[in-house]
């Protein structure tokens, strides 16, 4: 027969346990409503790989950053195409990051730079230029 004390203890982790569940299906509920996350365009000379960009909802453009951020990649350019709209937008020199408006869906990719060796990729993600960067070029 259980004591008190036992059946307590029990009670006890029972409740942390459907604690941990009920947060969790919270959290997991609430994954519609974050914003968007960033996805990494490595360098593909030929753009054979490339990445969707979905811009919608409050969001007005994307946020494209140079990767890493170092003095090599500072003194570089890079350019990202895009596919579908037949854009190119270029990251200048000493820049790091800058803003490109627009919205839809279109394939990003990073296809050219002045030192695609000293670039791991180019970060990117939707959203709005509340830190007020310059327009990508």
């Amino acid at each position: 027969m259980r004591t008190f004390r036992q059946c307590a203890r029990h009670k006890g982790r029972q409740f942390r346990k459907g604690a941990v569940s009920a947060a969790l299906g919270l959290g997991l509920a609430g994954l519609g409503s974050l914003p968007a996350l960033a996805v990494d365009l490595p360098f593909s000379a030929n753009c054979t790989n490339y990445t969707a960009i979905t811009v919608d909802g409050s969001n007005t453009g994307i946020t494209f950053r140079k990767n890493p951020n170092s003095s090599a990649t500072r003194a570089a350019t890079a350019t990202v195409f895009r596919v579908v709209g037949l854009n190119n937008i270029v990251l200048a020199v000493n820049v790091t990051s800058c803003f490109y408006t627009v919205t839809g869906t279109d394939n990003y990719c990073f296809q050219a730079s002045s030192n695609p060796a000293a670039f791991m990729n180019i970060n990117a993600v939707a959203g709005t230029n509340t830190m007020a960067l310059p327009a990508c070029q």
